[in-house]
Parts: C-alpha cells; structure tokens; sequence
C-alpha cells in the first residue's frame, strides 16, 4: 500500500483503503478501481491523497474491467441512499450555512456598489472579493458548489446574485484547469464583477418581466462597453478583470459581441466567464421559462458546437461539471427515477442511469438507437436532479 497524492492517480489503480471527505463520509470505498470520472470526482472534494494498492493496475481496455467498472459504480451509487436521513441532515446544514454566507456576501456587494456609484464613496472590490473567496472555503466538506448554486436558484436571482454564481463557477473552472492560485483567484474577480454593465442600463429593460424586443436586446447588449467603462473608474480594478466584463459575450468563432472577437484575441480569463455565465444564466429560473436541468445544458454546449470556446477549456468544464453529478437522482423523461452511475466520456450530457428497478440505461446508447432507428419513440432524457 503507499500514498499517492490525487493529482497523480491514473485509470486502473486500486484503493487499498476508502477514501473519506472531511466529515468522514466515504466516498470512494477500498477496493475500487480508479476511472477517469472516479478521480474527477475526488478533486472536487478537496482530497490531496489517497491509499493505493502496490503493483497492481487493471487493464481497463477488457470486457470483464469494464463489466466491474459498470458494476462498482452502481455500488457507489447506492453507498449513501438519497433517502439517508444523515446525509439529508449534514446537508441541510450546509446549505444552511452557505446560502446564509451568500445572501450577506449579495447584500454587502450592492450596498458597496450603490454606494460607490451614487455617493462617491470608494468600491471595496478587495473586499468583496474576499467574502466570496470565503463562501468556496467555508466548509471543508466536499459539498458542491454546483449543488448549492442549484438549490438555490429562483426566478427572483439579482444581479449580483448572478455574479456571485459565476465567480464561484469560474474559481472551480480555474482549479480544473490547474491554473495558479493567483490566476484562480482573478478568474473570481473576473466572474464577480462580469455584468456591473447591467447597473447603468434602464431600469424598465433589465427587469423587464418577459422576453426583450429585439431593440430591447441591443440596448442590453451595451453592458458590455458600459462594465468596460464603470470599471475603468477605478485605479484598483486590474486589466483582466475590466477585459471580462467587455469581452465575456464573445466567441471564439467571432460570433459573439460587442466587438466580433475571436481566437487569441479573447482574454483568458473572459473565455472562463463565458461558459460559466452561460451555464448559470441557463440553470437559473427566469420569470418566462423555467430553469433547465444540468444536463439539458451540457447538451446545450455540446449541440452549440465547441468551437464556440476555447476548446480545453469547454471539453475540462463539461467532463467535470457532469462528473459533479455522478450519484445524483435524476427523473427521466419517460416518468421514471434513478441514480446516474456512470459519465459517458464521448457524451457528457447522456450518462448511464441506473433506476429504482435495477435497470441500467445508457441514455447515450437510446439517443444513437433512436437516432438510427427513425422512429417517433421520444428519446429518453434527463428532466431534472433531484
């Protein structure tokens, strides 16, 4: 047996011990051989090393590795039951502790901006973004930002609320990329202060109870230029940070706007806040539409072509966010519940689900069936977390 640090964990090893979380919940049980999204999974926990059996690696390219595989990710699935009232306590409390954190963090950014833009008063962006750095570290429990945001988000969402969303997203973004604590740091920055544009724009279109008038869009669309410039008026704010909120409705394919840049003309830390901004903005509730499942909107980024974004940067967000969701209960399109045990790797948005049956459905294999096929039978799907 000997120690491995988590970032040097490769496909095949095997644990010699489980591997806990914080609050001692196991997580990956002993005797588990190590995947792709098995060891995704662990670095959203904040684990640094784990227990590895010596001399022994499973060659995961034969039919009986990937039948155990199949096998032992259900039995992960199934090592906390949803309905575990210790799980659901733990839980609770931190959701508790972390939407309270989050509301006081929202209040505190618009008393400070409101009052830097109508009293002159300095904008504490240090600040500010000190308190949101705390809300990632205030538990040391392994509990996905994902699935806080997720409960969390309502048709009332502000602003601000936005922004907090999209700093923590683009903070947990910067760390897959193994970006340096200096640059995950300014991707947070980047993310947090992305839409202040919204704030010089009129009232009657921002909170405009519906869908914009294509007049209405373009007034909307000068959030961008008008973030540029509110920042511009302070001397603390660095470049990256004012780049994002100008740059973060661009497109690697010149598509976006306001400029139509591409490639290498985007800054780094503007690609970042474009996917989580997106992915926030679609899984939140809006008072016309409903928020889309996790899931609808993988598929989203996967059928919205990947060339739209920095491709390292799109394909690292999709494997681990939906990793993020490994053990989750879902509902099915077809009415039906279940646990998702597996990620496909060529199709992150049509995971392996296994139902309170016992029955295994690879929705990757019914989407190509249906697909090849022609038929009117509607493809099954993932409706919503649970």
């Amino acid at each position: 047996m000997r120690q491995i640090p988590i970032t040097a964990l490769t496909p095949g090893m095997v644990t010699a011990e489980d591997i806990v979380s914080y609050d001692h919940v196991t997580i990956v049980p002993k005797g588990i051989i190590l995947t792709d999204n098995i060891i995704s999974r662990l670095e959203g926990y904040s684990i640094y090393y784990a227990q590895i059996e010596d001399d022994l690696i499973v060659d995961l390219s034969t039919p009986m590795a990937n039948s155990a595989i199949l096998m032992q990710d259900a039995a992960i699935a199934n090592l906390y039951s949803p309905d575990d009232p210790a799980r659901d306590s733990t839980t609770n409390r931190q959701f508790q502790r972390f939407s309270q954190s989050f509301a006081r963090c929202a209040e505190h950014y618009e008393n400070n901006l409101m009052k830097s833009l109508y009293r002159g008063e300095p904008f504490r962006s240090n600040e500010l973004l000190k308190e949101t750095l705390a809300l990632l570290y205030q538990d040391k429990q392994g509990v996905s930002v994902f699935d806080m945001l997720l409960n969390m988000h309502n048709a009332e969402d502000s602003v601000y609320n936005h922004c907090i969303d999209v700093a923590l997203i683009s903070n947990v973004l910067a760390r897959w990329l193994n970006f340096s604590e200096a640059d995950q740091m300014m991707a947070t920055a980047c993310g947090l202060f992305h839409d202040v544009g919204k704030f010089m724009l009129p009232t009657g279109v921002l909170r405009k109870p519906g869908k914009l008038t294509p007049d209405e869009f373009e007034i909307v669309k000068t959030h961008t230029t008008e973030g540029f410039h509110l920042l511009g008026r302070y001397s603390s704010i660095p470049e990256p940070v004012k780049n994002a909120a100008l740059m973060h409705h661009e497109k690697c394919d010149g598509s976006g706007y306001p400029y139509g840049l591409s490639g290498d003309e985007i800054d780094k830390f503007s690609k970042i806040v474009t996917i989580a901004d997106i992915f926030d903005a679609m899984t939140s509730e809006r008072v016309y539409r409903a928020a889309m499942c996790p899931f609808s909107v993988i598929k989203y980024f996967e059928d919205d072509g990947i060339q739209k974004y920095e491709i390292r940067y799109i394909l690292t967000f999709l494997e681990n966010v939906s990793n993020s969701y490994l053990n989750h209960r879902v509902t099915l399109s077809n009415g039906m519940e279940g646990n998702v045990i597996f990620i496909n790797p060529d199709n992150f948005s049509q995971p392996v689900i296994r139902t309170e049956n016992n029955e295994i459905i690879d929705l990757q294999k019914s989407y190509y069936q249906s697909m090849l096929q022609l038929s009117n039978k509607k493809n099954i799907s993932i409706e919503a977390i649970i």
